[in-house]
């Protein structure tokens, strides 16, 4: 596997390399990565579908216990597959659509390394591994879609989609970590197999992940960022928005869903919620969309929607009908993104309102696109058929609401593909010339990609035993259950064939008289008008946090030291504060101290609290060297008369250097005493937190202190006498050499601000 993604990286820098050569031929070299992906994965594909998976260990950091582990089993072997033949198709389609400038060069290559990313996601059993791919993914599909970069539109939807898919990855990295810490493991497989228990940091956790796939996977609320992907060329979109990048979302809730059911009362009727919200939304958006690319990517919301609840849902049955519908999915809408490619090149014009009797001028683009619209409206004999039906019989078994709700959504699957069908292909608005009366007939190298991919779907339509081992594996390898569910030509007369024949016939009357759900669309579109939209949210969103970055800047990077320092300590006491009033200790202890360290201490702090209602910079200076000079009594009180005398030498320069700086400084400061009121409270409180902090550490100690360590092994491991040079020369070395480092650092920095300020006085005298 590893190996894999070598060739991915090795094929994109030779096409970066040479992109001024190559031409075209890039996307052959870029070629290899995929085809490297397929014949591994049909190489190996017995073994693993006879319960065999492949698993490879890449140690990383094993410091940290963090490694590559790939893990390749009967479900990560589908989507391997499906990501691996869908680039295919795709790149020999992009090899003639793209002129033969350098830059189509840099696009084969960002193509080439997000297919990479996603092997490498759909093979990692490590969550911190799936995590990086995550995130290679959403950077490369940002390169992707804003490759026109000339267009205002491109790079406002790469930016769209880098922000929202950036923000769940961030939020499902924060649910791996808490899932890993709460569960003992960060490897995939050993959580689904002893999933933890409920509790406040397990659900916090499988929410932030529940997030993190929904914005990848496109699902309400988060889907706004897909149809606006649109704007990317059309292989990005085929390859990324229709087979691969938005089945991230899918693969990550299908592989943890047991493990999240186990855990939670709360996830299957959310993921069924938010299934069912996409399904509708997406599906009725679709129909009132005029741009052919557009409805096609509202309709992969609504389908992700589908098989988002089918995945998520934790059980076999509803998972097998789910994955079976994931492969029929990448397979006929990567064909019609394509097709679409292929007319806007040709016409150019996606509008179907301009758009007429392409049937005539496109006859192969026609009949293609045809098989491929059919197998999404699950026609009987094709591919698309036969997933949804075990998705309805899944769905039978379920519940009642769930198959009606479902249905619904068929109906309006029905609906858009007899919309784009008609659209693209029918004749209307005799009165306009339309832009594809006059488009010419692509040519082959239009229809290979989309030929090769509804030749396979049409394959599998006609005998769908072919595709259900490959399914029955991945059911198998995640909840542990064969036989889940059936992939037939013809169902029998079932209660899901009633359900879904009902969906088709309603869905295409509706598509051949569109009059009743026109006059449904507009009046619903009038009642929700005033409603916020996804789209409308972000615009807003984006200035509006644009504008609070800026204030919150201004704010707190104002240029005042005292303000950074009052910040930082703020930040750094209030975390552990809370945790210790959530965790108090017993420190009922008895008091410890003399008389005189009580004393010594008390003056400390007289000193140090006087400082603040003192005005005069020379009083200020004396109460630091008080306070200075109190801690070396202490020292010399507690039994430590090096250190003493250590503190008395550096004190006494300090405040030296202190009085010579004062010939240059005013004698009083400028800002009146209630100016300081804000810093005192934050010194107590960090003087508070670090005395309780120490009384906390006094009390939980259970081991030999540190200082018992270096007393006997002072002698025999460093043969010193002098246990203070012992640490630090021996015990504290580096600890010493750092602290030197940052000694002469300082004093560069120092060096650097003092000298130009000589040099200048120099020369103006």
């Amino acid at each position: 596997m590893g190996l894999l993604l070598i060739i991915h990286l090795i094929a994109a820098a030779c096409v970066l390399a040479y992109r001024r050569r190559l031409g075209r031929a890039a996307w052959l070299i870029a070629l290899a990565g995929p085809l490297a992906a397929l014949v591994w994965a049909v190489l190996r594909a017995r073994d693993i579908i006879d319960g065999d998976p492949y698993i490879q260990v890449i140690e990383w950091v094993p410091n940290l216990d963090l490694s590559l582990r790939f893990q390749v089993d009967g479900y990560g072997l589908l989507f391997l597959i499906v990501v691996a033949f869908a680039a295919v198709p795709i790149f020999l389609f992009a090899r003639r659509y793209f002129s033969t400038e350098p830059r189509v060069a840099t696009f084969a290559a960002t193509m080439t390394l997000f297919g990479g990313a996603m092997i490498g996601l759909v093979a990692s059993d490590h969550l911190l591994s799936v995590f990086v791919f995550w995130e290679l993914t959403t950077i490369t599909s940002y390169l992707l879609i804003g490759f026109d970069d000339h267009k205002a539109s491109a790079r406002s939807a790469a930016l769209h989609a880098a922000i929202v898919t950036g923000a769940g990855g961030l939020a499902m990295l924060g649910g791996f970590v808490l899932l890993a810490e709460v569960s003992g493991s960060y490897l995939i497989s050993e959580i689904v197999a002893a999933p933890p228990g409920a509790s406040p940091s397990v659900t916090v956790a499988w929410l932030l992940i529940l997030v993190g796939a929904a914005t990848k996977s496109a699902q309400v609320p988060f889907h706004a960022w897909l149809p606006g992907a649109m704007a990317a060329p059309t292989p990005a979109s085929a390859f990324l928005h229709s087979a691969t990048m938005v089945k991230a979302g899918i693969f990550l809730v299908g592989r943890l869903a047991p493990a999240a059911v186990a855990s939670t009362d709360w996830w299957q009727p959310t993921i069924i919620v938010i299934g069912f919200a996409t399904m509708a939304l997406g599906g009725w958006r679709a129909l009132r969309q005029y741009d052919l690319k557009l409805l096609l990517a509202y309709g992969t919301v609504s389908q992700l929607g589908f098989i988002f609840l089918l995945t998520g849902a934790g059980t076999p049955k509803l998972l097998f009908g789910g994955l079976a519908l994931l492969a029929a999915h990448a397979l006929f809408k990567a064909a019609l993104f394509l097709l679409v490619g292929a007319i806007d090149h040709e016409a150019e014009t996606r509008d179907i309102r301009r758009l007429s009797g392409l049937r005539n001028s496109m006859p192969g683009v026609f009949w293609t696109a045809l098989a491929a619209a059919i197998s999404m409206a699950a026609v009987p004999l094709t591919v698309g058929f036969a997933a949804k039906e075990a998705a309805f019989d899944a769905l039978v078994d379920y519940s009642t609401p769930a198959i009606l709700i479902a249905a619904a959504a068929s109906i309006l699957t029905v609906a858009y593909t007899g919309r784009f069908l008609i659209g693209a292909f029918g004749r209307h608005e005799p009165g306009q010339e339309p832009a594809g009366s006059s488009a010419s007939t692509p040519r082959n190298w239009m229809l290979w990609g989309p030929l090769l991919l509804t030749a396979v779907a049409g394959v599998l339509g006609v005998f769908p035993g072919l595709l259900f081992p490959l399914v029955d594996a991945a059911v198998a390898a995640v909840t542990g259950i064969s036989k889940a569910g059936k992939l037939v030509l013809w169902p029998g007369w079932v209660a899901a064939l009633a359900w879904s024949s009902a969906s088709l016939a309603i869905g295409l009357l509706l598509a051949w008289q569109p009059t009743p759900l026109r006059t449904a669309a507009d009046a619903l579109g009038r009642l929700t008008s005033r409603l916020p939209t996804a789209e409308g949210t972000f615009r807003k969103a984006i200035p509006a946090l644009l504008t609070f970055a800026d204030r919150s800047s201004g704010v707190l990077q104002n240029g005042s030291l005292p303000a950074y320092l009052s910040i930082i300590l703020a930040v750094a006491i209030a975390a552990p504060t809370l945790a210790i009033v959530a965790d108090m200790p017993d420190l009922s202890g008895p008091a410890r101290g003399t008389l005189l360290e009580w004393a010594v201490g008390l003056l400390i702090a007289g000193f140090a609290i006087s400082l603040v209602f003192v005005r005069r910079r020379f009083a200020v200076v004396i109460l630091l060297g008080g306070v200075g000079y109190g801690v070396a009594g202490l020292y010399a009180v507690l039994g430590g008369p090096d250190l003493s005398l250590t503190q008395l030498l550096v004190e006494t320069l300090a405040i030296a250097l202190f009085a010579f700086a004062l010939r240059h400084l005013p004698a009083t400061f400028a800002k009146p005493i209630t100016a300081r009121l804000p810093r005192l409270v934050v010194a107590l409180s960090v003087g508070v937190f670090i005395f309780v902090g120490g009384l906390i550490a006094n009390s939980v100690r259970s081991g030999s202190t540190v200082s018992e360590i270096y007393l006997a092994e002072s002698l025999p491991e460093a043969a010193g006498g002098n246990v203070v040079n012992v640490i630090l020369v021996d015990f504290r070395a580096f600890d010493t050499l750092g602290e030197i480092t940052v000694l002469v650092a300082a004093a560069l920095g120092v060096a650097g601000l003092i000298v130009p300020i000589l040099r200048g006085r120099r020369a103006a005298r």
